[in-house]
Protein backbone atom coordinates (compact mmCIF):
# COMPACT_ATOMS: atom_id res chain seq x y z
CA UNK A 1 0.00 0.00 0.00
CA UNK A 2 1.03 3.53 -0.79
CA UNK A 3 -0.25 6.51 0.78
CA UNK A 4 0.38 8.93 -2.17
CA UNK A 5 -2.61 8.97 -3.82
CA UNK A 6 -2.39 10.14 -7.53
CA UNK A 7 -4.45 12.68 -8.86
CA UNK A 8 -7.68 11.35 -11.63
CA UNK A 9 -8.20 8.49 -9.13
CA UNK A 10 -11.54 8.97 -8.63
CA UNK A 11 -12.92 9.53 -12.29
CA UNK A 12 -15.72 11.38 -11.15
CA UNK A 13 -14.19 14.26 -9.66
CA UNK A 14 -12.59 17.14 -11.62
CA UNK A 15 -8.96 17.92 -11.39
CA UNK A 16 -8.42 15.11 -8.83
CA UNK A 17 -9.62 17.22 -5.96
CA UNK A 18 -10.96 13.84 -4.50
CA UNK A 19 -11.49 14.61 -1.12
CA UNK A 20 -13.13 18.33 -1.11
CA UNK A 21 -15.20 17.74 -4.02
CA UNK A 22 -16.32 14.10 -2.81
CA UNK A 23 -17.38 15.51 0.47
CA UNK A 24 -18.94 18.60 -1.20
CA UNK A 25 -21.17 16.58 -3.82
CA UNK A 26 -22.27 13.26 -1.85
CA UNK A 27 -22.12 11.30 -5.12
CA UNK A 28 -21.52 8.04 -6.52
CA UNK A 29 -17.75 7.75 -7.16
CA UNK A 30 -15.83 4.72 -9.62
CA UNK A 31 -13.03 4.40 -8.11
CA UNK A 32 -9.49 3.64 -10.21
CA UNK A 33 -6.28 3.09 -8.91
CA UNK A 34 -5.61 3.18 -5.75
CA UNK A 35 -8.15 5.22 -3.14
CA UNK A 36 -7.55 5.38 0.99
CA UNK A 37 -10.24 6.30 3.43
CA UNK A 38 -10.16 6.60 7.23
CA UNK A 39 -12.39 7.06 10.30
CA UNK A 40 -14.84 4.60 11.84
CA UNK A 41 -15.04 1.15 9.56
CA UNK A 42 -18.40 -0.60 10.45
CA UNK A 43 -16.18 -4.31 9.80
CA UNK A 44 -16.77 -7.60 8.86
CA UNK A 45 -19.97 -9.77 8.78
CA UNK A 46 -19.73 -8.98 12.70
CA UNK A 47 -20.37 -4.87 12.15
CA UNK A 48 -17.68 -4.12 14.76
CA UNK A 49 -17.24 -0.23 14.52
CA UNK A 50 -13.13 -0.08 14.30
CA UNK A 51 -10.82 3.04 13.81
CA UNK A 52 -8.86 2.75 11.13
CA UNK A 53 -8.40 3.07 7.56
CA UNK A 54 -9.57 1.06 4.47
CA UNK A 55 -7.25 0.80 0.89
CA UNK A 56 -9.58 0.26 -2.46
CA UNK A 57 -7.82 -0.71 -5.37
CA UNK A 58 -9.18 -1.17 -8.41
CA UNK A 59 -12.59 -1.37 -7.17
CA UNK A 60 -12.05 -4.07 -4.72
CA UNK A 61 -11.09 -3.80 -0.89
CA UNK A 62 -7.33 -4.48 -0.90
CA UNK A 63 -6.22 -3.41 2.91
CA UNK A 64 -7.76 -2.78 6.28
CA UNK A 65 -6.05 -1.30 9.14
CA UNK A 66 -5.88 0.71 12.29
CA UNK A 67 -2.77 2.92 11.55
CA UNK A 68 -3.38 6.93 11.10
CA UNK A 69 -2.97 8.18 7.27
CA UNK A 70 -3.88 10.82 5.02
CA UNK A 71 -6.83 9.61 3.28
CA UNK A 72 -8.93 11.31 0.42
CA UNK A 73 -11.92 10.88 2.75
CA UNK A 74 -12.93 10.05 6.14
CA UNK A 75 -16.03 9.44 7.75
CA UNK A 76 -17.99 6.39 8.87
CA UNK A 77 -17.12 3.84 6.37
CA UNK A 78 -20.06 1.46 5.64
CA UNK A 79 -20.57 -1.52 3.39
CA UNK A 80 -23.80 -0.33 1.06
CA UNK A 81 -27.07 -1.24 1.01
CA UNK A 82 -28.76 -4.76 -0.38
CA UNK A 83 -32.96 -4.21 -0.97
CA UNK A 84 -33.94 -7.38 -1.45
CA UNK A 85 -37.56 -7.08 -2.40
CA UNK A 86 -38.91 -4.47 -5.00
CA UNK A 87 -41.50 -4.04 -8.06
CA UNK A 88 -39.23 -1.31 -10.31
CA UNK A 89 -42.11 -1.55 -12.49
CA UNK A 90 -44.87 0.80 -10.64
CA UNK A 91 -42.28 3.31 -10.19
CA UNK A 92 -45.18 5.35 -12.86
CA UNK A 93 -47.72 5.13 -9.88
CA UNK A 94 -46.98 7.74 -7.34
CA UNK A 95 -49.30 8.40 -4.04
CA UNK A 96 -52.08 6.11 -4.71
CA UNK A 97 -55.16 6.45 -2.67
CA UNK A 98 -55.46 4.37 0.56
CA UNK A 99 -57.46 1.10 -0.61
CA UNK A 100 -57.23 -2.48 0.55
CA UNK A 101 -54.36 -5.06 -0.68
CA UNK A 102 -56.71 -6.76 -3.19
CA UNK A 103 -57.40 -3.89 -5.05
CA UNK A 104 -54.16 -1.90 -5.08
CA UNK A 105 -52.19 -4.88 -6.46
CA UNK A 106 -54.30 -7.84 -7.41
CA UNK A 107 -54.34 -9.53 -10.72
CA UNK A 108 -56.99 -6.65 -11.57
CA UNK A 109 -56.30 -3.89 -9.20
CA UNK A 110 -55.42 -0.37 -9.53
CA UNK A 111 -51.53 -0.83 -10.12
CA UNK A 112 -52.34 -3.65 -13.58
CA UNK A 113 -54.87 -0.81 -14.46
CA UNK A 114 -52.51 1.96 -14.65
CA UNK A 115 -49.23 -0.73 -15.76
CA UNK A 116 -51.47 -1.43 -18.95
CA UNK A 117 -52.33 1.41 -20.03
CA UNK A 118 -49.01 3.24 -19.69
CA UNK A 119 -46.67 3.36 -22.56
CA UNK A 120 -43.58 1.34 -22.69
CA UNK A 121 -41.14 4.36 -22.55
CA UNK A 122 -43.13 5.62 -19.44
CA UNK A 123 -42.36 2.56 -17.75
CA UNK A 124 -38.50 2.20 -18.71
CA UNK A 125 -38.27 6.34 -17.53
CA UNK A 126 -39.94 5.44 -13.99
CA UNK A 127 -37.97 2.50 -13.37
CA UNK A 128 -34.76 4.43 -14.19
CA UNK A 129 -35.53 7.05 -12.13
CA UNK A 130 -36.01 4.62 -9.03
CA UNK A 131 -32.69 3.02 -10.06
CA UNK A 132 -30.88 6.24 -10.06
CA UNK A 133 -32.54 7.20 -6.60
CA UNK A 134 -31.32 3.69 -4.79
CA UNK A 135 -27.76 3.94 -6.14
CA UNK A 136 -27.59 7.99 -4.52
CA UNK A 137 -29.28 6.51 -1.12
CA UNK A 138 -26.77 3.87 -0.55
CA UNK A 139 -27.85 1.22 -2.57
CA UNK A 140 -25.47 -1.40 -4.42
CA UNK A 141 -27.53 -4.21 -5.02
CA UNK A 142 -31.47 -5.10 -5.46
CA UNK A 143 -34.05 -7.81 -6.68
CA UNK A 144 -36.86 -6.99 -8.02
CA UNK A 145 -40.02 -8.86 -9.25
CA UNK A 146 -40.38 -8.16 -12.49
CA UNK A 147 -43.94 -8.79 -13.82
CA UNK A 148 -45.16 -8.92 -17.68
CA UNK A 149 -43.07 -11.86 -19.49
CA UNK A 150 -39.70 -11.65 -21.35
CA UNK A 151 -40.74 -7.37 -22.04
CA UNK A 152 -41.24 -6.77 -18.74
CA UNK A 153 -37.60 -8.24 -18.05
CA UNK A 154 -36.02 -6.55 -21.15
CA UNK A 155 -38.08 -2.82 -20.22
CA UNK A 156 -35.61 -2.98 -16.82
CA UNK A 157 -32.49 -4.39 -18.49
CA UNK A 158 -33.26 -1.20 -20.41
CA UNK A 159 -33.85 0.80 -17.66
CA UNK A 160 -30.77 -0.06 -15.96
CA UNK A 161 -27.95 0.74 -19.14
CA UNK A 162 -24.95 1.04 -17.31
CA UNK A 163 -25.89 1.92 -14.15
CA UNK A 164 -23.68 0.13 -12.03
CA UNK A 165 -26.17 -1.84 -9.23
CA UNK A 166 -25.63 -5.73 -8.75
CA UNK A 167 -29.17 -6.99 -10.19
CA UNK A 168 -31.16 -9.86 -9.35
CA UNK A 169 -34.27 -10.18 -11.89
CA UNK A 170 -37.05 -12.56 -10.82
CA UNK A 171 -38.96 -12.23 -14.00
CA UNK A 172 -42.73 -13.69 -14.27
CA UNK A 173 -44.26 -15.44 -16.91
CA UNK A 174 -47.45 -14.41 -18.80
CA UNK A 175 -50.57 -16.19 -17.97
CA UNK A 176 -50.50 -19.32 -19.97
CA UNK A 177 -46.62 -19.26 -20.86
CA UNK A 178 -43.94 -19.86 -19.03
CA UNK A 179 -40.98 -18.64 -21.08
CA UNK A 180 -38.13 -17.36 -18.79
CA UNK A 181 -36.29 -14.56 -19.95
CA UNK A 182 -32.88 -15.88 -20.08
CA UNK A 183 -31.19 -12.92 -18.29
CA UNK A 184 -33.39 -13.85 -14.84
CA UNK A 185 -32.11 -15.39 -11.98
CA UNK A 186 -35.29 -16.36 -11.00
CA UNK A 187 -38.66 -16.43 -11.42
CA UNK A 188 -40.53 -14.63 -9.17
CA UNK A 189 -44.73 -15.08 -8.50
CA UNK A 190 -47.03 -13.47 -6.91
CA UNK A 191 -49.53 -15.35 -4.15
CA UNK A 192 -50.48 -19.14 -5.21
CA UNK A 193 -53.82 -17.59 -4.58
CA UNK A 194 -53.50 -15.76 -7.79
CA UNK A 195 -52.87 -18.62 -10.13
CA UNK A 196 -53.65 -22.30 -10.73
CA UNK A 197 -51.59 -24.81 -9.48
CA UNK A 198 -50.94 -25.86 -12.58
CA UNK A 199 -49.49 -22.77 -13.95
CA UNK A 200 -47.62 -22.32 -10.70
CA UNK A 201 -46.23 -25.87 -10.59
CA UNK A 202 -45.47 -25.31 -14.88
CA UNK A 203 -43.77 -22.07 -14.03
CA UNK A 204 -41.34 -23.62 -10.74
CA UNK A 205 -40.36 -26.77 -13.27
CA UNK A 206 -39.47 -24.72 -15.95
CA UNK A 207 -36.92 -22.34 -13.27
CA UNK A 208 -35.75 -25.57 -11.87
CA UNK A 209 -35.11 -27.09 -15.57
CA UNK A 210 -32.74 -24.03 -16.04
CA UNK A 211 -31.42 -23.49 -12.79
CA UNK A 212 -33.11 -20.58 -11.96
CA UNK A 213 -34.31 -19.26 -8.48
CA UNK A 214 -38.05 -19.32 -6.95
CA UNK A 215 -39.29 -16.54 -5.12
CA UNK A 216 -42.99 -16.26 -3.39
CA UNK A 217 -44.98 -13.98 -2.15
CA UNK A 218 -46.37 -15.70 1.04
CA UNK A 219 -48.90 -14.78 4.15
CA UNK A 220 -49.15 -10.90 3.15
CA UNK A 221 -52.99 -10.20 3.48
CA UNK A 222 -53.54 -13.72 4.96
CA UNK A 223 -51.81 -16.70 6.14
CA UNK A 224 -53.52 -20.04 3.67
CA UNK A 225 -50.75 -19.37 0.96
CA UNK A 226 -47.93 -19.92 3.13
CA UNK A 227 -47.74 -23.73 3.01
CA UNK A 228 -48.68 -23.96 -0.53
CA UNK A 229 -45.60 -21.84 -1.28
CA UNK A 230 -43.46 -23.69 1.19
CA UNK A 231 -44.68 -27.23 -1.08
CA UNK A 232 -42.73 -25.52 -3.89
CA UNK A 233 -39.45 -25.55 -2.09
CA UNK A 234 -38.73 -21.76 -2.70
CA UNK A 235 -35.27 -19.94 -2.59
CA UNK A 236 -37.19 -17.02 -0.13
CA UNK A 237 -40.29 -15.85 0.66
CA UNK A 238 -41.70 -12.55 0.71
CA UNK A 239 -43.70 -10.94 3.22
CA UNK A 240 -44.82 -13.34 5.83
CA UNK A 241 -47.21 -11.11 8.14
CA UNK A 242 -49.94 -13.05 8.77
CA UNK A 243 -47.92 -15.96 9.37
CA UNK A 244 -48.14 -18.02 13.12
CA UNK A 245 -45.70 -19.09 15.29
CA UNK A 246 -46.38 -22.70 13.45
CA UNK A 247 -45.93 -20.81 9.84
CA UNK A 248 -42.42 -20.01 11.10
CA UNK A 249 -41.32 -23.26 12.25
CA UNK A 250 -42.13 -24.89 9.23
CA UNK A 251 -40.49 -21.98 7.23
CA UNK A 252 -37.02 -22.21 9.76
CA UNK A 253 -37.06 -26.25 9.16
CA UNK A 254 -37.10 -25.95 5.53
CA UNK A 255 -33.85 -23.47 5.45
CA UNK A 256 -36.10 -20.88 3.15
CA UNK A 257 -34.53 -17.30 3.91
CA UNK A 258 -37.42 -14.07 4.75
CA UNK A 259 -38.11 -10.56 2.78
CA UNK A 260 -40.25 -8.44 5.10
CA UNK A 261 -40.78 -4.83 3.51
CA UNK A 262 -42.07 -3.13 6.74
CA UNK A 263 -42.82 0.45 5.14
CA UNK A 264 -45.16 -1.09 2.16
CA UNK A 265 -46.85 -3.47 4.60
CA UNK A 266 -47.44 -0.65 7.38
CA UNK A 267 -49.36 1.41 4.18
CA UNK A 268 -51.50 -1.68 3.23
CA UNK A 269 -52.86 -2.24 6.52
CA UNK A 270 -51.58 -5.93 6.37
CA UNK A 271 -49.84 -5.44 9.68
CA UNK A 272 -46.13 -6.45 11.04
CA UNK A 273 -44.59 -9.87 10.84
CA UNK A 274 -43.38 -11.69 13.73
CA UNK A 275 -39.23 -10.34 13.01
CA UNK A 276 -38.09 -11.03 16.17
CA UNK A 277 -39.46 -14.77 16.57
CA UNK A 278 -37.83 -15.36 12.39
CA UNK A 279 -34.60 -14.20 13.93
CA UNK A 280 -34.81 -16.04 17.39
CA UNK A 281 -35.45 -19.49 15.03
CA UNK A 282 -32.48 -18.62 13.13
CA UNK A 283 -34.19 -17.68 9.70
CA UNK A 284 -32.04 -15.35 7.36
CA UNK A 285 -34.32 -12.28 7.11
CA UNK A 286 -33.19 -9.48 4.48
CA UNK A 287 -35.04 -6.37 3.89
CA UNK A 288 -36.80 -4.93 0.77
CA UNK A 289 -38.44 -1.51 0.13
CA UNK A 290 -41.45 -3.36 -2.47
CA UNK A 291 -44.00 -1.13 -4.43
CA UNK A 292 -42.26 2.44 -5.50
CA UNK A 293 -45.97 3.40 -5.95
CA UNK A 294 -45.76 3.14 -2.32
CA UNK A 295 -42.39 3.89 -1.04
CA UNK A 296 -39.10 4.92 -2.18
CA UNK A 297 -36.63 2.98 -2.51
CA UNK A 298 -34.77 4.27 0.37
CA UNK A 299 -33.31 1.74 2.34
CA UNK A 300 -32.20 4.25 5.17
CA UNK A 301 -36.14 4.63 5.73
CA UNK A 302 -36.81 0.53 6.18
CA UNK A 303 -33.76 0.47 8.33
CA UNK A 304 -34.85 2.94 10.68
CA UNK A 305 -38.35 1.52 10.92
CA UNK A 306 -37.14 -2.10 11.48
CA UNK A 307 -35.17 -1.00 14.36
CA UNK A 308 -37.45 1.56 16.07
CA UNK A 309 -40.85 -0.57 15.58
CA UNK A 310 -39.72 -4.26 15.65
CA UNK A 311 -35.92 -5.15 16.62
CA UNK A 312 -34.16 -3.07 19.06
CA UNK A 313 -30.89 -4.74 18.04
CA UNK A 314 -28.44 -2.07 15.76
CA UNK A 315 -26.33 -4.80 14.41
CA UNK A 316 -29.21 -7.33 13.48
CA UNK A 317 -30.91 -4.93 11.70
CA UNK A 318 -27.95 -3.27 9.47
CA UNK A 319 -27.23 -7.05 8.80
CA UNK A 320 -30.69 -7.71 7.30
CA UNK A 321 -30.09 -4.21 5.46
CA UNK A 322 -26.84 -5.29 3.82
CA UNK A 323 -25.17 -9.21 4.57
CA UNK A 324 -28.53 -11.07 4.81
CA UNK A 325 -29.98 -9.18 1.55
CA UNK A 326 -26.18 -10.27 -0.13
CA UNK A 327 -26.88 -14.11 1.08
CA UNK A 328 -30.15 -14.23 -0.23
CA UNK A 329 -29.11 -12.97 -3.46
CA UNK A 330 -26.13 -15.18 -3.64
CA UNK A 331 -23.95 -12.25 -3.48
CA UNK A 332 -22.48 -12.60 -0.27
CA UNK A 333 -18.85 -13.10 -1.66
CA UNK A 334 -18.83 -10.13 -3.37
CA UNK A 335 -20.73 -7.75 -1.56
CA UNK A 336 -22.84 -6.90 2.42
CA UNK A 337 -19.80 -6.88 4.49
CA UNK A 338 -16.42 -5.17 4.20
CA UNK A 339 -13.76 -7.46 4.36
CA UNK A 340 -10.69 -8.19 2.46
CA UNK A 341 -11.19 -9.34 -1.37
CA UNK A 342 -14.91 -7.91 -1.26
CA UNK A 343 -15.79 -5.46 -4.01
CA UNK A 344 -15.66 -1.29 -2.35
CA UNK A 345 -19.70 -1.40 -2.44
CA UNK A 346 -19.28 1.39 0.35
CA UNK A 347 -20.83 4.58 1.40
CA UNK A 348 -18.96 7.23 3.86
CA UNK A 349 -21.18 8.44 6.31
CA UNK A 350 -20.47 11.90 6.89
CA UNK A 351 -20.53 11.94 10.97
CA UNK A 352 -20.13 15.94 11.22
CA UNK A 353 -23.44 16.76 9.54
CA UNK A 354 -25.65 18.23 11.57
CA UNK A 355 -27.62 15.13 11.90
CA UNK A 356 -24.76 13.36 12.95
CA UNK A 357 -23.27 15.79 15.14
CA UNK A 358 -21.45 14.45 18.31
CA UNK A 359 -22.78 10.55 17.96
CA UNK A 360 -21.04 8.35 20.36
CA UNK A 361 -22.10 5.09 18.65
CA UNK A 362 -22.02 4.94 14.86
CA UNK A 363 -23.49 1.99 14.39
CA UNK A 364 -26.46 2.91 16.20
CA UNK A 365 -26.74 6.33 14.61
CA UNK A 366 -26.29 4.65 11.32
CA UNK A 367 -29.60 2.85 11.97
CA UNK A 368 -31.70 4.65 13.91
CA UNK A 369 -30.97 8.22 12.53
CA UNK A 370 -28.66 8.13 9.43
CA UNK A 371 -30.49 9.96 6.24
CA UNK A 372 -29.54 10.33 2.27
CA UNK A 373 -28.20 13.76 3.00
CA UNK A 374 -25.93 12.22 5.41
CA UNK A 375 -23.89 10.48 2.27
CA UNK A 376 -20.47 12.17 1.43
CA UNK A 377 -19.51 9.24 -1.72
CA UNK A 378 -21.28 6.38 -2.84
CA UNK A 379 -18.69 3.87 -4.22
Amino acid sequence: MTNEIGKGDVTCQEDGANRENAANWGGAIDPKGEILLSGTIILGDEFEPVDGYLCIENGIIKEIGCEKVEADLEGIICPSFVNAHTHLGDSVIKDPPFMPLSELVGPKGLKHQVLETTSRSKLVEGMRTSLRDMRATGTCAFADFREGGPSGVDMLLEALGSIPLITRTFGRPNPGSFEIHPRCWGVGISSTKDHTFAWADATVNAARAHNRKVAFHAGESSRDDIEPALEFKPDHLVHLTQATSEDLKKVADSSVPVVICLRSNLVTGVGFPKVAEMLEMEIVVGLGTDNVMLNSPNMFSEMKLASKALVHNDRQVFKMCTLNGARILGIEDRVGSITVGKESRLMIIDRRSDNLWRVKDPLASVVRRARPSDIMAVF
